[in-house]
């Protein structure tokens, strides 16, 4: 008989025995009821100095894009597919430091945690300068209704549980100020240091083990300061991102939603949270990267396993389901492209049939949204190349009676113009690991032949060159008998 198997849900934290999804779902992005391709890093600028250790996309009032990086010594704006200089003095970021920012009107502010907070206005003229008022230094930064705050603060003693805001629209009005409202909090109980400030509306602190809210009151109270998750935190700065009304993070056991005004979910559990933890590097926490891949409506964490990020996790908005893909970045961002004359291609490519990206492309025009990234000789570009080679499983297939099964034959159901490669697991006993066979290439009319028997099957399939839909396998399977 024909059989279907789908892919399923990537559910790699069950157990192998009747786990209903897919149980490697690498090199690809999730969607229901299937499986897409994912594009590899097209780096389409020259190099920082350095390794990046933080970017920043904005658009100004005339909708032209801003790009932003920083390494350990400088601060530079993307100009076509030039990163230029902007640093205003020589900056010092620690080797597992970061560079956080947040806009400001028709500026841009960043800090690292070690120098002065800095700011530039938008466009290409004129460089980084030292916020004015005084500022202390601070590790991180956001804009929460109309004032700057900034969390684990240091104006000469650290203050790592304390929130600190400029004056209303006054980003050079610091300390306590009932005339301008600059004031600061500090967060009262065992939450730890100040991990992430998340701007809006209403303002998200996510320390080590504990979150709260700040809403705007006036004065004389100026903010209202509410723990809404006391106990749950992040060990990892950079992976909290916000989308929308909720902002994502890594906890210490798994990943999380907060919903803004609601609750907590834990969106990784019984599915992603075991399996991650076992492969994630502990000790490299500061490169633990969230960006929104925007265009594919995915939160993207790229993490390391090793000593540099060498893997990204996917998680879809929709429908709560999870992919990964192997490639190394320095970091991720939600880029927005700039616009690219016919005269400035000389600057990506002496040769037009050596773009990576047709001529025809969003990419070109200017205002493209996209998941972008950071090669490790420290270029940036969209996650827009040519697709990585997928690589999904089935989930197994058996008898209730464990008697043996045969299969004489199978077809990716896999749309698109890929090349598939398929391989057939068997196994005997639910104690014992799978053994496969060579891998299968398809014939003139698209199946892949093969006889293999067992009591449990699964069936892994290598996608090779871009599809649209991976759904499953048709696979021709009969009973076999008991022995």
């Amino acid at each position: 008989m024909n059989l279907d198997i789908p892919f399923g849900e990537w559910l790699p934290d069950l157990p192998d025995l009747s786990n209903p999804g897919a149980t490697i779902a690498k090199n690809c992005l999730p969607h229901l009821e299937s499986y897409k391709e994912f594009l590899s890093l097209s780096v389409t600028s020259d190099a920082l100095t350095a390794a990046c250790q933080g970017a920043a996309s904005y658009v100004d009032k005339d909708g032209n894009a801003e790009i932003y990086a920083g390494d350990a010594g400088k601060l530079y704006r993307l100009q076509g597919s030039s990163w230029e200089d902007k640093s205003g003095t020589a900056y010092s970021t620690a080797a597992t430091g970061y560079w956080k920012w947040t806009k400001w009107g028709e500026n841009v502010i960043a800090t690292n945690g070690v120098d002065p907070i800095q700011i530039k206005a938008f466009g290409t003229a004129g460089a980084f300068a030292t916020l004015g008022g005084s500022p202390p230094t601070a590790k991180h930064i956001a804009t929460v209704k109309s004032f700057v705050v900034i969390g684990d603060v240091n104006d000469g003693t650290r203050y790592p549980n304390r929130v600190q805001w400029s004056g209303q629209n006054l980003e050079t009005s610091w300390g306590s100020n009932p005339a301008t409202q600059s004031d600061y909090q500090d967060l009262v109980g065992n939450g730890g240091a100040v991990q992430a400030v998340v701007g809006g509306d209403i303002g998200v602190i996510i320390q080590e083990q504990s979150i709260w809210t700040m809403r705007y009151e006036g004065p004389p109270v100026i903010f209202r300061f509410d723990e809404v998750a006391p106990g749950i935190g992040t060990p990892a700065p950079r992976s909290v991102v916000r989308w929308g009304g909720s902002v994502y993070f890594l906890g210490h056991d798994g990943f999380y939603r907060l919903d803004i005004g609601g609750g907590l979910t834990r969106i990784g559990d019984k599915k992603v949270d075991q399996w991650f933890l076992s492969r994630l590097n502990k000790s490299a926490l500061h490169l633990v990267v969230a960006a929104i891949d925007i265009p594919n409506a995915k939160v993207a964490w790229a993490y390391p396993t090793g000593s540099a990020a060498d893997e990204i996790l996917f998680f879809d908005l929709s429908t709560g389901r999870w992919s990964y893909c192997e490639t190394d970045t320095e970091t991720i961002v939600a880029g927005i492209s700039t616009s690219v004359t016919l005269e400035g291609l000389d600057s990506y490519s002496a040769s037009l049939d050596a773009l990576d990206i047709s001529l025809d492309a969003y990419d070109w025009q200017g205002g493209a949204r996209a998941l972008w990234g950071f090669d490790t000789t420290h270029k940036s570009g969209a996650f827009s190349g040519p697709a990585l080679t997928a690589t999904l499983e089935t989930a197994e297939v058996g008898n209730p009676d464990a008697s043996m099964i045969y299969v004489n034959g199978a077809r990716p159901l896999v749309s698109g113009d890929a090349t598939n490669t398929v391989y057939v697991g068997t196994r005997n006993t639910q104690n014992a690991s799978y053994t496969y066979n060579s891998g299968i290439s398809a014939n003139s009319i698209g199946e892949h032949n093969t006889r293999k028997a067992g009591r449990y099957l699964r069936f892994k399939v290598d996608i090779a060159g871009g599809f649209a839909h991976a759904q499953g396998i048709r696979a021709r399977i009969k009973r076999n008998g008991i022995r």
